[in-house]
């Protein structure tokens, strides 16, 4: 199962997030609820780089871990895409609630 875990602010504002594990839907290479995740995940982390000019506390992206912290001096003009993302995780875990599931902090 993926856990998916949202870090807020003081203000409620999402000030990153973590993938952590394997959706276990199918076999390597067909598992389209990891690869829905991952391309998810993966895109809003570059968008905020290279679209909103965001930086970052942190951002690790290797086998089973996908987490990023936006740094506090970003974390408004990066909400838009952080919440984007927490919208097309919740829909893929709706649809796969045995392969993936969201927390918050």
């Amino acid at each position: 199962m993926i856990k998916v875990t949202f870090f807020y602010n003081n203000d409620f504002k999402i000030k990153g997030f973590e993938l952590k594990g394997h959706a276990d839907y199918d076999e390597f290479g067909y598992d389209i609820v990891c690869s829905a995740a991952t391309s998810n995940s993966v895109a809003v982390i570059n968008s905020l780089e290279n679209l909103q000019k965001v930086s970052f506390n942190k951002v690790i992206a290797e086998e089973g871990l996908i987490s990023c912290l936006v740094k506090d001096s970003d974390i408004e003009k990066s909400q838009l895409l952080l919440q984007h993302l927490r919208l097309a995780l919740e829909e893929i875990s709706r649809e796969y609630p045995k392969n993936i599931k969201i927390f918050e902090k």
